[in-house]
């Protein structure tokens, strides 16, 4: 196993989808910011304000989305990664030199988490840097939401969520690249399906934002934070704190974040490992 990490380290060095990907990263980084800035100067220019759009909180939110911004690119280029491993050879290569499948299914894994969270946490802590430069770090901010302002809480709990989000998304990912082979194959379900979770996490927690949800729903939401693995980092659950609201991720919303996304990875990964020891790799 540590020969198949020294090759992956050496591969993601040399790998220029890697390269363009953060080069990419950078750039949307530095485009939104200057998008923020160009808003926050229009707007207090025209109300006389002084309210802060660009800044470190703003940004750190704002980046954290898996299906958003440059999230959406991670898993795309996941999938270029794997399916290459493939049609160049390497996979044949490694079963050939004499490492089991499932060491290479689980290296598979491995690379494409340590691939994935070093995009995110390069992209991540490079918005909040400018943000922060620019204006600040306000824990109880509010940013450009409309939904209600940040706590400290709230945003270390957005952080860690979103994180663990990638356990899923890496295993389906992986999953469907090693089930298809093809890019042009597996790029539009893994899309649609986080797509189809974002917009349920999105939907569902529209119904907290005038405050607690009516019984009928309240269960259903419960449900969802066990069911939809992005719920807890996509939906925007707010909480009235006197006469205003606060975003919120509830203790619940955490366990079912762990929760779901330890099932998930785990599902894709058994059914990923069964697949690729059946099939041949040519």
């Amino acid at each position: 196993m540590a020969k198949l990490f020294n090759a992956f380290f050496f591969k993601l060095r040399k790998d220029l989808s890697f390269r363009i990907t953060l080069f990419i990263g950078i750039g949307l980084a530095i485009l939104i910011s200057l998008i923020l800035l160009g808003i926050e100067l229009i707007v207090n220019g025209t109300l006389g304000s002084s309210h802060r759009l660009l800044t470190g909180e703003t940004m750190l939110t704002n980046s954290l989305s898996p299906v958003a911004n440059f999230g959406i690119a991670i898993p795309v280029n996941l999938i270029t990664f794997t399916v290459l491993e493939f049609s160049q050879g390497t996979i044949r290569n490694k079963i050939i030199a004499g490492y089991s499948k499932f060491k290479i299914y689980v290296s598979l894994y491995l690379f494409g988490l340590i691939f994935s969270l070093a995009l995110l946490s390069i992209y991540v802590g490079l918005c909040t840097a400018i943000g922060s430069i620019y204006g600040g770090f306000n824990p109880y901010g509010s940013g450009f939401t409309s939904f209600g302002s940040f706590t400290p809480t709230y945003l270390w709990r957005l952080v860690l969520t979103t994180f663990i989000s990638y356990l899923f998304i890496v295993s389906f990912t992986v999953f469907f690249s090693t089930l298809f082979r093809q890019i042009g194959g597996a790029i539009p379900v893994v899309i649609v399906v986080l797509f189809f979770f974002y917009f349920v996490a999105m939907i569902a927690s529209t119904l907290t934002l005038g405050g607690e949800p009516e019984n009928e729903f309240k269960t259903v939401i419960n449900i969802l934070k066990f069911v939809d693995p992005l719920f807890a980092p996509c939906g925007n659950v707010a909480e009235l704190n006197g006469e205003s609201f606060i975003l919120v991720i509830d203790d619940l919303s955490l366990i079912g974040n762990i929760v779901s996304n330890l099932v998930y990875a785990s599902i894709f990964f058994i059914l990923g490992l069964f697949i690729f020891k059946k099939r041949d790799v040519k």
